[in-house]
Formats: structure tokens, C-alpha cells, sequence
């Protein structure tokens, strides 16, 4: 009798600590073991794995993700699994670190573990066997592995591609806490409420002491302020925290170029370093047309680090933009 083929999604998703969150299943498959967080994706409305992976983040973890947050890390098809399905498992790796524990839920409970502990927990067999040393030995690259489950309970793998990140340890660094796409991140999390908002996708953060003191989004339409551009916000919100307009030991994260009003700004904030996504060759003041954040006679000069996440930042804009060139366009609409 021919069985029924269904596909899923995996989230691997870590805290800042780099453990692993596990949800400890309440229901059939698996219940009783710790497996990642996931579910079916519903081929009836024709929903993508990614649009999947994003949805069961959203239900079972309270976190609100886009493709870009996501790291395809796996391919995974199982034949005849239990003797009543063929799987095809997509495994994803989420790109933001998970601060808080989410709560429980109809299928299980969920708890964080380091990677040592894993030997210890209740584990699905080809979980156990296969799944998580394919995972640890291609994070941040990509495999495909098939699994034959014959009838006398035998797994039979194979790994059909395998592609390892060629320096897992520098990999590992940039998506750390702290780091450069840690922090990038969080900006395109404001980046995508300037989305939500219909403003142009730009977010902020001013991070001091590896901590975030302000974070924005554009505002301009929201406010009816044209200085209301997300590093200004930002900026303004950091300089209350720390009580002062210098910003010399502080780092401002933003995912398009400045340009020249924001990029004054900074200047005038002493702002110690920028680093920006998306490079802007027609307005943009920090190398694109112009570079005023290192002009040599201006009382304060800026280090930049361009490029990061460029290519997550440059696609929201160009997704924006695309899908404003289908709407009537007022007279007196700008960009920042």
C-alpha cells in the first residue's frame, strides 16, 4: 500500500548562551522526547517551507520571523517512518538568539539545553543517530540526507550532499551574541516594523557596552517629520539613556547608508563607530556619494563597517519598493 508523504519544518533555535531549545512533546509522534520546535506545513494552501518555518515560530514560540532570519541548514527525507509515512524535513537554523524561555503549549513543554546535555535527554532514534551530527557538523552550510526505515525497524542513510562551512569557528563568532550580525538583526527587526507601517524599511540601534540603549524605525509618514528617519530616533533615545549627546563609546547599527542629515548628525554625536547593510550610491553620506563621517577637518570622525547583512537589508528595500511601484504614487513622496 502506498503511504502518504508529509512534510514539515525544524527550528533550531539558541539563546545567547549557545544552548539548543528543545520541546519535550506531549502528543504523538515522539511523545516524551525532546525534538526542536516545528510542524506540518500546509500543502493545501500551497505554503512555502519558509512561510511554514515562520508561521510555526510565530504559534509555538511568540517570535515573529521573516526568510531572512532563517538559515536553510538541512533537507531531510525519511521512507516509510513508522510504517505510515514518507517525510521530507527542512531544517532551518533561526538566525536571531532567543532571550526568554517561550511558554508551553498544547504539544509540550520547552527547556534550553547546552550541546553536552543532549546525550542525556529522551531523543527520537534518528534524531539520535544522524540528525543532530549532521546539524552540528554543517551549521552554518548545508546537507541532504535520506533515511530508508526498513521494515525490521533497520536505518539506512545516506548522505546525499554535504556542504560545511570552511571556518565553522568564524561562522560561529559572527553569529554570536555581540557581534556585528547579532546586532544588524536587531535592526532589521526595526527595519520590518518600518515595513509593517508602510515607511521606507530602514531600522536602528545604538549599542553601548554590548548593549542596545536605542533602537528605531522610519517615521517619517507615521510623524509627518522628514527628520524623522531611524537613526535620528535612535540616536536621540541613546542619548537619553546614557544622559549626555556625546555618543563616543557607542556603535550605531542601521540597515541602509546614512545620508547626509543623518550622517551630520552622528558627527555631531561623536558617535564612535557605524556600521551599515545596504550601501545608498545616490544619497548615501558614508561612502556612497559622499563620505561625511570621516570629512578630516570636522571636529569628530566616525570608523564604518559597511556591508553587513547587505544582502537581507538591500532585499527589504528592493521588496518595498517593488511593491510601491504597483501603488499610485503621491506628488510629494520621498526617500530618506
Amino acid at each position: 500500500m502506498a503511504l502518504p508523504h508529509k512534510i514539515s519544518t525544524l527550528l533550531y533555535c539558541f539563546n545567547p548562551r549557545d544552548e539548543i531549545l528543545l520541546l519535550e512533546r506531549a502528543r504523538e509522534p515522539n511523545r516524551g522526547q525532546w525534538s526542536p520546535a516545528g510542524g506540518k506545513l500546509k500543502t493545501g494552501s500551497g505554503e512555502s517551507p519558509y512561510a511554514c518555518a515562520c508561521r510555526e515560530a510565530r504559534e509555538e514560540l511568540a517570535l515573529e520571523l521573516t526568510p531572512a532570519d532563517l538559515h536553510f541548514t538541512g533537507l531531510v527525507s525519511e521512507h516509510g517512518y513508522l510504517g505510515q509515512a514518507h517525510w521530507l524535513m527542512f531544517l532551518f537554523e533561526v538566525r536571531p538568539r532567543l532571550t526568554t524561555l517561550p511558554s508551553p503549549i498544547r504539544e509540550g513543554r520547552f527547556a534550553f539545553f547546552p550541546r553536552a546535555e543532549l546525550e542525556t535527554l529522551a531523543l527520537p532514534q534518528t534524531d539520535r543517530e544522524m540528525l543532530w551530527p549532521l546539524f552540528w557538523q554543517h551549521r552554518g552550510g548545508f546537507f541532504s540526507a535520506h533515511c530508508h526505515i526498513h521494515a525490521d525497524g533497520r536505518h539506512e542513510w545516506t548522505l546525499e550532499a554535504s556542504s560545511c562551512p570552511p571556518h565553522e569557528a568564524e561562522w560561529r563568532r559572527e553569529n554570536e551574541e555581540g557581534s556585528d550580525d547579532h546586532f544588524m538583526t536587531e535592526a532589521l527587526r526595526q527595519a520590518r516594523r518600518a515595513y509593517a507601517a508602510a515607511e521606507v524599511p530602514v531600522g536602528a540601534v545604538v549599542v553601548r557596552d554590548g548593549r542596545v540603549i536605542g533602537r528605531a524605525f522610519n517615521q517619517v509618514e507615521l510623524l509627518k517629520d522628514a527628520t524623522a528617519h531611524a537613526e535620528m530616533l535612535a540616536l536621540t533615545q541613546a542619548q537619553a539613556a546614557v544622559g549626555d549627546w556625546r555618543l563616543n563609546d557607542c556603535t550605531l547599527y542601521v540597515t541602509k547608508e546614512p545620508c547626509p542629515m543623518c550622517a551630520g548628525a552622528i558627527v555631531h554625536a561623536r558617535v564612535g563607530r557605524v556600521v551599515f547593510g545596504a550601501s545608498d550610491p545616490r544619497a548615501g553620506a558614508a561612502g556612497g556619494v559622499l563620505n561625511l563621517l570621516q570629512v578630516p577637518t570636522l571636529p569628530h570622525r566616525c570608523q564604518i563597517t559597511a556591508g553587513v547583512r547587505q544582502a537581507d537589508c538591500a532585499g527589504l528595500l528592493r521588496q518595498f519598493f517593488a511593491e510601491q511601484r504597483t501603488r499610485p504614487r503621491r506628488a510629494d513622496a520621498t526617500l530618506p
